[in-house]
């Protein structure tokens, strides 16, 4: 009884060996006999077939319009490729009826050697596009073949096929997003030549797809990726960027002259105090000594801090302005910061200089303050008023972009 089936298989073989030598490509399942070996890995009788019928690398089948090379590389069968290759290395162009060529099939199974063999054989088949406008990298993530996007964005190193769209405007970011790929999405904006505010032809970029979809956990973290990467909304990133940058230029412009201005007033005070200098030796005092400091020690002392802290302040956003740091907001921000202690400094050293050359101890030291001192002390309020409503403001404008966040993505 075993031995029929062993004999009826024997009588198969010899047929399907007959057909491939005679070029009989006839059968009711519209494939060649190659196709068959190519599905099924019998590699032996591939590379006979391709002895005796080289041209029969080239057959189509009757139903998808697959070569014996897409059914090799979809079935990751690699020496049968390499055979395949040998033969005719064109093939690795061939298309089947959604224009696919091996090297899609390949992805779309995650055959990575086999897209390594395809790939050095002929690179531009990972450029071309079905009839869907989808590459190899849209094929990979479409089918969940992360390690064979990882291989095929290594290999090509390619920013145009990176960033190329589909016959909707999707690059691989939007269906990566839309799949809810998190590993992916992460990959992905981690690389610096990949687009993240490509907008597709309904308008959307990957962060719209993102916040347009149900949210829980998977949702939140691609969120964040995107967000980590600075991916914007169409309606943001379709705004003139012009104005902003030269918002950003004049507000450079203007720290510069500000703190050049700061620094020399510092260093004047630091160099000529007030009441200037002991021009003889006598009475207890030395000639080129500072007045101030022999008069009153500690104001002259508190005038030095207050000044030299008004020159460093200074000189430092002079310096991070003249380094060629890119001027983003968050670094003038920085820079402004600076400036609120540099002006204050100076502010300080002004009423120091003022409370000793008008002497309003004595003034203080009365029944009736002199208009010097309520002068001082109203304009020292008012200074100290603004600086606590520009840091409230401030604080306020996180806060709500924080709480518009956070209620965008309840």
């Amino acid at each position: 009884m075993e031995e029929e089936p062993r004999d009826r298989v024997e009588l198969l073989s010899r047929r399907l060996y007959d057909a491939a030598i005679e070029g009989n490509k006839s059968s009711r399942f519209n494939q060649s006999p190659l196709h068959v070996a190519a599905n099924f890995g019998h590699l032996e009788f591939a590379r006979e077939i391709l002895r005796r019928r080289p041209r029969m690398a080239e057959e189509l089948d009757h139903t998808q319009r697959l070569s014996p090379l897409h059914v090799s590389s979809a079935n990751g069968h690699l020496e049968i490729v390499k055979a395949l290759l040998a033969v005719n290395p064109n093939m690795c162009l061939a298309r089947d009826q959604d224009g696919r060529n091996p090297v899609h099939v390949a992805a779309i199974n995650g055959q990575i050697h086999v897209l390594g063999e395809l790939l050095g054989t002929r690179p531009q088949a990972a450029r071309e596009q079905t009839h869907a406008g989808e590459t190899a990298l849209h094929l990979c993530v479409k089918h969940s073949q992360l390690e064979a996007l990882k291989f095929l964005v290594h290999v090509t190193d390619d920013e145009e096929l990176l960033n190329s769209k589909d016959s909707n405007g999707n690059t691989i970011l939007h269906l990566a997003v839309t799949a809810r790929q998190t590993e992916t999405v992460k990959f992905l904006v981690k690389d610096k030549r990949m687009q993240k505010n490509t907008i597709n032809t309904n308008g959307l970029t990957a962060m719209d797809t993102c916040l347009q979809r149900r949210k829980d956990h998977l949702d939140m973290e691609i969120w964040r990726s995107l967000k980590r990467a600075k991916a914007l909304r169409a309606k943001v990133a379709l705004r003139p960027r012009n104005g902003h940058r030269i918002w950003l230029e004049n507000q450079r412009n203007a720290l510069m002259i500000v703190a050049s201005l700061i620094a020399t007033m510092a260093f004047q005070v630091g160099v000529n105090p007030p009441g200037g200098f002991w021009q003889d030796d006598s009475n207890g005092h030395q000639a080129g000594f500072s007045v101030m400091a022999d008069k009153d020690r500690g104001s002259y002392h508190k005038l030095l801090i207050l000044s030299t802290i008004g020159l460093v302040s200074s000189l430092s956003v002079i310096l991070l302005l003249i380094s060629g740091l890119p001027c983003r907001r968050l670094f003038v921000g920085i820079l402004m910061i600076a400036m609120w202690i540099a002006l204050s400094a100076t502010l300080l050293t002004y009423f120091a200089s003022v409370d000793f050359v008008s002497n309003t101890k004595i003034a203080l030291n009365t029944k009736q303050p002199g208009v010097v001192w309520y002068v001082v002390i109203i304009s020292l309020g008012v200074w100290l008023l603004l600086l606590v409503l520009l840091h409230l403001v401030h604080v306020i404008r996180i806060v709500v972009r924080l709480i518009k966040q956070m209620v965008r993505l309840a």
